[in-house]
Formats: structure tokens, C-alpha cells, sequence
């Protein structure tokens, strides 16, 4: 399941990266699944844990925008765009994937 949701976000116009993370900060699923994205979008995914209570941190820089969004049972997706996206439309495609994502985890027994 986690591997189709991350598919379909860099499917959609202007996401380029997406990834989810365990309560552990380990990839569950990620595209592209190289090992330049993963490590990239593991660290930037620290960035959560250390900001608490939020539900979504965004971190804009010079070539790329990553959104970080807390799931149920303590999971993250982080996404990253090109810098010069459309980030209303950005933020509707991962709020349909966090609805997924959150539906499919909260069903998950551990």
C-alpha cells in the first residue's frame, strides 16, 4: 500500500521526491528509490521529530521544497518538490495521500 501512495504523489505535477518513514525515521517506501533520496529525505525528515506537534513543516530552499507530514502511529511522509511548484496543488495531493496513508495505518495491526 505504502509503496502505491508514494508512487501516485510522483506521478502528480511538480513532486519529484516522496518517501514514507517509520516511528524510527527508517524508509518504508520511497521514489526514486535510490539511495541519494532516501538519505536526503531521512534527514530532512528530522526535522519532525524535533519540531513536536505539528502536522505538516515545510522547508523551501534554492532548487527544492520538502514537505514534512505527520501520519498515524507516529509514520511521516515527506515530499519534495521543484522549488518553482504550484504548492496549493502540492499540498492537495498529499492531503489526499495523508487521508490513505492515515485510513491503511490506523487499520494496521502491529
Amino acid at each position: 500500500m505504502e509503496e502505491y501512495v508514494v508512487a501516485d504523489l510522483v506521478k502528480s505535477n511538480y513532486i519529484v521526491k516522496a518517501a514514507i518513514l517509520d516511528p524510527d525515521g527508517f524508509i518504508i517506501a520511497a521514489m526514486p528509490d535510490d539511495e541519494k533520496t532516501k538519505q536526503l529525505l531521512s534527514t530532512l525528515a528530522e526535522v519532525q521529530y524535533v519540531t513536536g506537534n505539528t502536522s505538516q513543516t515545510t522547508i523551501i530552499a534554492e532548487k527544492i521544497t520538502i514537505m514534512i507530514n505527520q501520519l498515524a502511529k507516529k509514520h511521516a511522509l515527506v515530499v519534495g518538490c521543484e522549488s518553482d511548484s504550484n504548492l496549493g496543488f502540492v499540498r492537495q495531493s498529499i492531503s489526499i495521500a495523508v487521508a490513505r496513508l492515515d485510513g491503511y495505518l490506523q487499520s494496521k495491526k502491529e
